[in-house]
């Protein structure tokens, strides 16, 4: 059942937010999805079942791998993702965790941010060990909600 409304939770915060927090970045034979959303979207329920905090100053960034295959359809495949956040003074780097269920793994990392702040994010995704990392840099303002 939590993984149920985890996959309801996604879906429901990417529309809501997916102009300015939705990313993909095909590499190779991957897709790779990234996005940053509020920690106040997900339920209180949600938050407990995968151990994350809800927060009006928390973000959680959300990382997928998906394996395009030979028809065009992609899968989920797993990966290695490391990264750090930086804003104007600090620099953090962010603990993921996987989270696995039929048909996705997600990557995800909590991080405390302040209203309007802008955090500039640089991510290495490796799906393949045998290759270098694919390396995401990006950045986004945040809002408290």
């Amino acid at each position: 059942m939590k993984n149920l409304l985890f996959v309801a939770l996604l879906w429901l915060v990417s529309p809501l937010s997916l102009a300015e927090v939705e990313s993909e970045l095909i590499a190779g034979d991957y897709r790779i999805h990234y996005s940053l959303f509020n920690s106040s979207f997900i339920s209180p329920e949600v938050a407990s079942a995968y151990g994350l905090t809800r927060g009006k100053r928390k973000a959680i960034l959300n990382v997928s791998v998906r394996k395009i295959q030979p028809d065009g359809a992609d899968r989920e495949h797993p990966a290695i993702v490391n990264g750090t956040v930086k804003d104007l003074i600090h620099s953090q780097d962010l603990t993921f965790i996987e989270v696995r269920e039929q048909g996705a793994i997600y990557y995800l990392a909590e991080l405390p941010f302040n209203d309007k702040e802008t955090l500039y994010f640089d991510l290495q995704v490796s799906p393949d060990r045998s290759r270098a990392p694919y390396s995401i840099s990006f950045q986004r303002k945040l809002y408290v909600e």
